[in-house]
């Protein structure tokens, strides 16, 4: 639980901080009401950090939330902004978004889809696109009723490539960034050639090309790979038989995936794909714990630890339009993840999880 006392100016002294690149030698840093300074006068608690490494707030780039109760858990894992990837009822993303103190949530509205595509049948999608001429009027919809962002669909079932321009051009038109999800290669082809902005997941079945790679780069797309949840699917035939009936999904396709992009230099963010009600079906896919474990897969397919630590920090605030997140710089909010003495990520990224202190919005939670 938060603190109860959340705006008395403390000095955390002695933390090495991670700066988006490399740790620092140990210094002073403050936390004044929300925000991060580097001014200690007048702090009234001091606190030592002990020669911890101090992250910013971690930040998870695809997440699916419904209940209250899992912002505490997220915060009890350093998670302190999430990027909830659809959301149905427009009534609960606000009170979601909205809650001082708590992990900040950031909200795509209802996902347009094609009806009798998989995520229509399957998971209940009913966001329903059937003609190009109906996307300015989804679309904005979708950012009239609050939405931060746009998500579509693209599946081999689903949209062809005429309404899935016609949404991502209805998107950029209102000023406003969309989100693609694709997890096989006929998808991923669609939503390329769409120039939608965020990709969300890699091809599981068919690699994509190197060709493919240095489009993405070309055309300023980022990739949210979300390893966690392919790796969870797979082992689950039942499961992966339902949600992708035509296709042979393997978490190796996807990771070669990955790898072409890295190679190709394309923006890598770090997300789940968690579900905070999907546990009962899909053992282990948990909120909070489960970005940890991201950042470990990312890590074991290539990826360096300085690389894996920016994809779920400073790269997704860049490419999500976030301020004053995503780094420890002054003015920015006090979204902080202490570690405990001797941990470094840069050297084992599984010590993410060794947590001393969390700081949301300069407020101090319980770690897990």
């Amino acid at each position: 639980m938060p603190s109860s006392i959340p705006y008395r100016k403390t000095a955390v002294l002695n933390v090495r901080i991670f700066d988006g690149w490399r740790i620092g030698e140990p210094t002073n840093i403050a936390i004044d009401g929300d925000s991060i300074t580097f001014d200690l006068r007048n702090a009234r608690n001091i606190i030592d950090g002990q020669g911890g490494v101090l992250l910013p707030g971690l930040i998870d780039s695809h997440i699916h939330l419904s209940q209250m109760a899992s912002l505490e858990t997220l915060i009890s894992y350093g998670v302190t902004t999430a990027m909830n990837m659809g959301c149905d009822n427009y009534t609960l993303c606000a009170a979601l978004r909205e809650q001082p103190g708590l992990t900040s949530v950031f909200n795509a509205g209802q996902a347009a889809v094609k009806p009798n595509s998989t995520h229509a049948t399957v998971f209940g999608a009913h966001g329903y696109v059937t003609s190009p001429s109906q996307a300015e009027e989804f679309v904005a919809a979708v950012f009239g009723n609050g939405s931060d962002y746009m998500k579509l669909i693209s599946e081999s079932n689903g949209f062809g490539q005429d309404i899935h321009d016609a949404l991502v051009n209805a998107t950029h038109a209102q000023g406003g960034v969309s989100m693609t999800h694709a997890q096989d290669h006929a998808g991923y082809e669609v939503a390329v050639a769409s120039r939608t902005d965020g990709l969300q997941h890699v091809p599981y079945d068919i690699p994509l090309t190197q060709e493919m790679a240095y489009r993405i780069r070309r055309q300023r797309q980022f990739v949210t790979p979300t390893l966690n949840i392919a790796r969870i699917t797979v082992s689950n035939r039942t499961v992966e038989a339902i949600i992708s009936p035509d296709a042979n999904l393997t978490l190796e396709a996807g990771i070669t995936s990955l790898q072409r992009l890295l190679y190709a230099g394309v923006p890598i963010l770090a997300g789940t794909d968690a579900n905070d009600l999907a546990d009962s079906f899909l053992p282990g896919d948990v909120v909070g714990k489960t970005l940890h474990e991201e950042l470990q897969l990312l890590t074991a397919a290539g990826m360096s630890e300085v690389d894996v630590l920016r994809a779920a920090t400073v790269v997704p605030s860049y490419w999500h339009n976030l301020t004053r997140r995503g780094s420890i710089e002054e003015g920015y909010r006090a979204d902080l993840l202490l570690l405990k003495p001797g941990a470094d990520p840069l050297r084992n990224i599984s010590q993410t999880l060794d947590i001393a202190r969390v700081w949301v919005g300069g407020i101090e939670h319980a770690a897990y």
